[in-house]
């Protein structure tokens, strides 16, 4: 459920992106939009299997090295992530350095985290 609200939020901020601040975000058509943020939620399921698989480490001494080093990666994924989508997802549009900076915020602060049952 986390992941398909993900993918709406994902849906949700490009789309108002590119409606209300479109010299900035340029998605050409709705085919466009979807495949961006379809994208975009891949590339973020893979990274949290891989930071799953580095909590799951540190029992055996290995996770404590690989932890803090894909917690400073998320910082710099997203706006990789949308500067892969700019280069070459035809259609779809980043201009400025400071639409990938705000970007990166807007979808780092509105992204659906659940607590397990095991942190509560």
């Amino acid at each position: 459920m986390r992941n398909i609200l993900n993918l709406l939020v994902t849906l949700i901020v490009f789309w108002v992106g590119n409606q209300y601040f479109n010299e900035y975000l340029s998605i050409a058509d709705t085919k466009t939009l979807v495949i961006a943020s379809v994208l975009m939620f891949v590339i973020s399921f893979l990274f949290s299997l891989a930071m799953a698989l580095s909590v799951m480490l540190i029992v055996v001494g290995v996770g404590c090295l690989t932890t803090p080093a894909l917690i400073l990666a998320s910082i710099v994924l997203t706006p990789i992530k949308l500067w892969l989508l700019d280069k070459y997802l035809g259609g779809f549009e980043i201009h400025g350095f400071w639409t990938y900076v705000l970007l990166t915020i807007v979808l780092s602060i509105f992204t659906v985290k659940v607590k397990s049952k095991q942190d509560k």
